[in-house]
């Protein structure tokens, strides 16, 4: 059976679930909330706007190439420390919320970038949405939705 094997890196965008950090950031920016950074915010990240991933599902499913292979699929141009992204979330979104340190009770992987070198030469996999786009679509997102319900 052809098989190939996704290594998605923070995956984000309109209707995400669950408590990630993008998602919870854009959310409180946009209430002018407080944005809480556990730890000191330098643990540092590659955001993946969600049509990106899509993309490279995409080209892994039907790309003769992909079969038996694995690939990293993110977006090693979207990097930022975790306090950064809060900081950017603010600004692009015009926000008024204050950023606050808390204590991080857990461990955490402080360095998660993609080498996405091999997708892109074999599958032609490249993503294209840039961090202050994709945080952009992603609140326009949750301000439709906070409007419809």
């Amino acid at each position: 059976m052809p098989t190939v094997t996704l290594r998605p890196f923070n995956i984000y965008g309109p209707g995400q679930v669950g408590e990630g950090a993008l998602r919870t950031f854009v959310l409180r920016a946009m209430k002018n909330e407080e944005i809480q950074i556990h730890g000191d915010g330098n643990q540092i990240r590659a955001w993946c706007y969600i049509d990106d991933f899509v993309d490279g599902l995409m080209l892994a499913m039907v790309h003769p190439n992909a079969v038996g292979e694995a690939f990293n699929i993110g977006n090693a141009r979207a990097v930022v420390t975790v306090y950064g992204l809060a900081q950017t979330v603010v600004r692009v979104l015009g926000s008024r919320s204050s950023i606050r340190f808390s204590r991080k009770e857990y461990a955490d992987v402080e360095l998660r970038v993609p080498s996405v070198k091999k997708a892109r030469e074999k599958i032609g996999f490249e993503a294209k949405i840039d961090l202050e786009e994709g945080i952009c679509q992603t609140a326009a997102f949750f301000q439709q939705v906070e409007k419809v319900a």
